[in-house]
C-alpha cells in the first residue's frame, strides 16, 4: 500500500489512550531538567498537524515519543532516526498494515527497511516488559539510544504502551548518570558494554540504585561480568535480539554466566532451533512482515527470521558460535561494510575499496573499522579528511591497508578480517 495511505494500526492508539488513562498526571518523561507528564505528551499530540506520510520520529525522548504517538493516531508508518540522520530513501508501496520500520544495513551503501505490524512491535515491548519486571514505579534510564531497536523497544514502546517513565540523559558520561540516578529510588538500566565499562570504572555503580541492568547491543564478556558483580554485588543481565524481530533471549539469572558464548533461555513466546545451516532460526510473534529487498539466503516473515548467527542450543540455552553478519559492530552500533565503501570511493580519490571489521583490544568495543584502499589521487590524510565530510566520527576507519596485493583483493571480509587481524 502507499506509504501516504492510512494504515490499522488503531490498536497502538488504544493502548496509548489506555496508558494515558491510568497515568494520566504521572511522570512520563524527565528530560533536559524538564517534566513531562502523560497529560503534557496528550497535550503536545493535540497540537501536531495530521500525518500525511510515514512519520520520522527524531530529536530527544520527549520528541521521538510525540512523534510516535502522531503516527499511531493519524495510522502511518513509524521510523525512529538519530537527530541529525537524513530522511532515508523508502519504497513507494509498504506491505498492508505496515506500522514500524527500521533500517538495515543494505547493498551500496544503502539502508533498507524492514517493516512491522502494530501487533509485531507491540508483542516485543510486552515480552520485554514481562521478562525485565518493567513497571510504572521503576523509571527506565535512557542512556542508550532510543533509535536503534533495542532502545525503542525496551524504552519508548514501554512508556508508550505501559506507563514505564523514563529519566533521559543526553550524554551517558559517569557523572550526568550519577546524578540521574540519584533522583530515584531505584531504576533499570539498559546499556551497552563499553557503558557498563566506562560507569565501573568511574565508580558510579559503587552503591547501585539499579533493580535491573541489562547489557545488550554487543557480546558482554565474562570479565566485565564478574567485574562488576564481585566488587559492586550488580548483576548484568545479557540482552540478545535483533532487529529483524526484536527480543530473542535473556539472561535471567541472579549469577554471572560460566561462558560469554551464553545467550541465555529463549523469550516466552519465542521459539528458537539451529536450522540446516547451522544458524539461530527464531519464530516469533514479533518477527517482521518482511524486509524491503530480499537477499540469497535470508529468511524472514511469517512469524520466523533467520538470524546471521551460528550456534546450538543446550539445555534451553542458546549457546553462540559465530556469527556470519557482515555488519560491523563499533561498541553496539552497526554499520554495513557498503556504506563506508560507498563514501570512500565518492571522494574521488581512491580506485576501489574493500572495508571489514577487526576484532578491538577492548573487548567492549567488539570490532574496529578496517579499509583496504588503492588510492588514485592524493594521500592518505586528504582521503580521511574527504571521508569525515559524510561519515560520523566512529564510521570512520580506524585501520587502513594501502598496499594490498592483487591476491587480498579477491579475499571475502571474512578472509580479510582474519588475514589483518593484526594489523592494529
Amino acid at each position: 500500500m502507499p506509504p501516504n495511505a492510512r494504515c490499522p494500526v488503531s490498536l497502538l492508539h488504544e493502548r496509548w489512550l489506555e496508558t494515558l488513562s491510568r497515568f494520566r498526571n504521572r511522570t512520563a518523561i524527565i528530560e533536559n531538567g524538564d517534566v513531562w507528564t502523560f497529560a503534557d505528551l496528550a497535550e503536545r499530540l493535540e497540537g501536531t498537524s495530521l500525518a500525511r506520510g510515514t512519520v520520522f520520529a527524531q530529536g530527544g525522548v520527549a520528541d521521538i515519543a510525540a512523534e510516535t504517538l502522531r503516527g499511531w493516531r493519524d495510522g502511518q508508518a513509524v521510523l525512529a532516526l538519530e537527530k541529525d540522520a537524513p530522511e532515508p530513501g523508502l519504497p513507494e508501496e509498504f506491505p498492508q498494515g505496515t506500522a514500524h520500520l527500521k533500517l538495515t544495513p543494505g547493498i551500496e551503501g544503502k539502508p533498507r527497511a524492514v517493516f512491522f505490524s502494530a501487533e509485531q512491535i507491540a508483542a516485543d515491548a510486552d515480552r520485554l516488559v514481562a521478562a525485565m519486571g518493567l513497571r510504572h514505579e521503576l523509571p527506565n534510564l535512557a542512556a542508550a539510544s532510543v533509535t536503534h531497536s533495542y532502545g525503542f523497544s525496551s524504552i519508548i514502546l514501554p512508556l508508550l504502551l505501559h506507563g514505564v517513565p523514563v529519566h533521559a540523559v543526553e550524554v551517558p558520561f559517569p557523572r550526568v548518570v550519577a546524578d540521574a540516578l540519584a533522583e530515584h529510588k531505584q531504576m533499570v538500566v539498559p546499556a551497552v558494554p563499553s557503558m557498563w565499562r566506562a560507569w565501573h570504572r568511574s565508580g558510579v555503580l559503587n552503591k547501585p540504585n539499579i533493580a535491573m541492568a541489562i547489557s545488550a547491543g554487543a557480546p558482554l564478556s565474562l570479565e566485565l561480568e564478574n567485574t562488576i558483580f564481585e566488587s559492586c554485588g550488580l548483576k548484568l543481565h545479557n540482552f540478545y535480539g535483533a532487529s529483524e524481530c526484536g527480543g530473542i533471549s535473556f539472561d535471567g539469572s541472579g549469577v554471572p554466566r560460566s561462558s560469554t558464548t551464553d545467550l541465555g533461555t529463549a523469550f516466552d513466546g519465542v521459539a528458537v532451533s539451529v536450522h540446516e545451516s547451522g544458524r539461530f532460526l527464531v519464530a516469533s510473534s514479533s518477527a517482521a512482515l518482511g524486509y524491503q529487498t530480499t537477499r540469497e539466503g535470508e529468511l524472514l516473515g511469517d512469524g520466523q527470521f533467520l538470524t546471521q548467527d551460528f550456534g546450538r542450543i543446550e539445555k534451553g540455552h542458546l549457546l553462540l558460535e559465530s556469527s556470519g553478519a557482515e555488519s560491523i559492530n563499533v561498541a553496539g552500533r552497526k554499520i554495513g561494510p557498503a556504506k563506508i565503501e560507498a563514501a570512500l570511493i565518492a571522494t574521488g580519490l581512491i580506485e576501489k575499496a574493500k572495508v571489514f571489521g577487526v576484532p578491538s583490544h577492548d573487548p567492549e568495543r567488539v570490532e574496529e573499522i578496517a579499509a583496504m584502499v588503492l588510492l588514485k589521487n592524493g594521500s592518505l590524510d586528504s582521503l580521511r579528511h574527504a571521508a569525515s565530510e559524510t561519515l560520523a566520527g566512529w564510521e570512520l576507519p580506524r585501520h587502513w591497508v594501502i598496499d594490498a596485493d592483487e591476491a587480498a583483493w579477491k579475499l571475502g571480509r571474512a578472509e580479510l578480517k582474519k588475514k589483518y587481524v593484526n594489523h592494529r
